[in-house]
């Protein structure tokens, strides 16, 4: 037997010992019935997906120049010491992290365990974040993003890919972000600054409440509508000007691309 022979058996089976380590899933949950930071760091690749479920919350993400996530849960127990369990799983393309909540049925005095969440994650990752009762915020990924929350704000900033963003009960608020955009909120306002739609255009949508977007050389072709509410914006350059009682529409040559701006209760301001 040659002594390459001899060399690759041993490092094939060290290799095979290595690899179901590598894919381990990493469970946090404090032991006592009292408040607790927890924090763990797992290797993630850029390019990578993240996906991040928390039910009672906040979920915080920033963008850092390293290939790997530092999760930080700060946990505080239910009104029956239960805590929440985090799970940080390998899956498909990525990672996933979740809160798993322990199940109460009725109602009365009990108070629900929270985690809330936060993380740094590598600048190239493609974050998919959602939370029911907590703020999500995001910043500095260059990754297609998607946020989710009903009773809390959704906050982005710094971010260079398309973003998909929606809350019921909160504020959609944006500050340089380059690429599409899909932002929704039913109860709360839309508000963004250094944007460009840049790819595939603008929706901001809302149900109760004002949409103000400052849009200084944004090019496309803008459609503006409310029922309840003014509507402001500047015409600096703007070709095909319409303007009604509750609706505007306007072309900015040097793109086909559509900004879409609608509400029912509120005014919307562009800029």
């Amino acid at each position: 037997m040659s002594l390459n022979r001899s060399l690759t058996r041993p490092l094939a089976a060290l290799a095979l010992a290595l690899a179901p380590l590598a894919a381990q899933s990493v469970v946090i949950q404090p032991a006592k019935a009292e408040k607790a930071t927890e924090t763990r760091t797992v290797p993630l690749a850029a390019g990578s997906t993240l996906r991040v479920h928390n039910l009672n919350g906040h979920i915080r993400v920033e963008a850092w120049d390293r290939a790997e996530v530092q999760f930080t849960g700060e946990f505080k127990p239910s009104s029956e010491g239960e805590q929440v369990k985090v799970v940080l799983e390998p899956a498909s393309g990525g990672l996933d992290i979740r809160g798993e909540y322990p199940k109460h049925d009725g109602w009365g005095s009990y108070r629900g365990p929270q985690c809330q969440m936060t993380l740094k994650v590598p600048r190239e990752v493609r974050p998919t974040l959602d939370t029911v009762n907590g703020e999500i915020s995001l910043t500095g990924t260059r990754g297609e993003a998607a946020l989710t929350t009903v009773n809390g704000a959704v906050r982005a900033s710094g971010l260079d890919a398309a973003l998909k963003a929606k809350t019921v009960n909160g504020t959609v608020t944006l500050d340089q972000v380059s690429g599409p955009l899909d932002l929704g909120t039913v109860n709360g306002a839309i508000k963004g600054s250094g944007l460009d739609g840049k790819g595939g255009g603008i929706k901001a949508e809302a149900v109760n409440g004002a949409i103000h977007l400052q849009l200084a050389g944004l090019k496309g072709r803008l459609k503006a509508s409310t029922m309840n509410g003014d509507i402001s914006f500047s015409a600096k350059g703007a070709e095909q000007v319409e303007i009604k009682k509750h609706r505007v529409s306007a072309v900015f040559p040097g793109s086909d691309q559509v900004i879409e701006v609608s509400t029912v209760n509120g005014g919307i301001r562009l800029d």
